[in-house]
């Protein structure tokens, strides 16, 4: 975790300054989750990156913790929601596995490009389940490698270790959409909602509750 949390650091700069590929993609997938939020609801985000999703769904709920265990990325977020006037979110620098989590008894646990890069997804998923109050809800978003052609899978696989190797990507898992889906339900979920949209990758978006 530590050397993909160097590679984050250093990059981002550059990843704060990357457009979003699928602007209308992107805001369909915040409008479907602003139809689960609630004024009231206590937000945890893992995985916040450089806080774009945290800080448009700060105006729908009570509070949001954002966390991403690359400081650098941390700092970003702070200087946004100092720009923009935003003072209901919290930015942690922190692993979802921090001790500092525990008992806080989330309404909401959201992962967006997130769970695919943790070194054990479906641990990350049970995490989620732990942090969450009985009837909370899990929002993931997920590229899902595994779900590409063969073809295009092995290539992906190729490019993907070459940039390794390089330094240039981090570490990476390539699940299936079903994988994903499977990894949920085995956390003790029950998914309420899913919207897989395709494109070059496939994404896995969910809505989940705690049973």
């Amino acid at each position: 975790m530590s050397k993909d949390a160097n590679f984050w650091n250093r990059i981002a700069e550059k990843y704060a300054a990357s457009p979003i590929r699928d602007t209308a993609g992107y805001e369909a997938t915040l409008d479907l989750t602003r139809a689960h939020l609630k004024p009231s609801d206590r937000v945890l985000e893992l995985g916040c990156g450089t806080g774009t999703t945290a800080l448009k769904l700060a105006p729908n709920v009570a509070h949001i913790t954002a966390s991403d265990f690359a400081g650098a990325m941390i700092d970003i977020c702070k200087t946004r929601a100092a720009e923009q006037g935003i003072e209901n979110i919290d930015f942690l620098t922190a692993d979802p596995f921090d001790r500092g989590f525990d008992g806080q008894d989330y309404d909401v646990v959201m992962g967006w490009n997130f769970y695919h890069l943790m070194e054990d997804m479906p641990a990350g998923f049970r995490r989620s389940h732990d942090l969450l109050k009985p009837g909370g809800l899990l929002v993931a978003k997920t590229p899902s490698l595994g779900s590409t052609p063969f073809f295009k899978r092995l290539f992906l696989r190729m490019v993907v270790r070459v940039l390794q190797l390089l330094g240039k990507a981090p570490s990476v898992a390539f699940v299936t959409i079903d994988e994903v889906e499977t990894a949920v339900t085995s956390a003790g979920f029950e998914i309420l909602e899913t919207r897989n949209s395709g494109g070059m990758v496939p994404r896995s978006y969910l809505v989940a509750r705690k049973a």
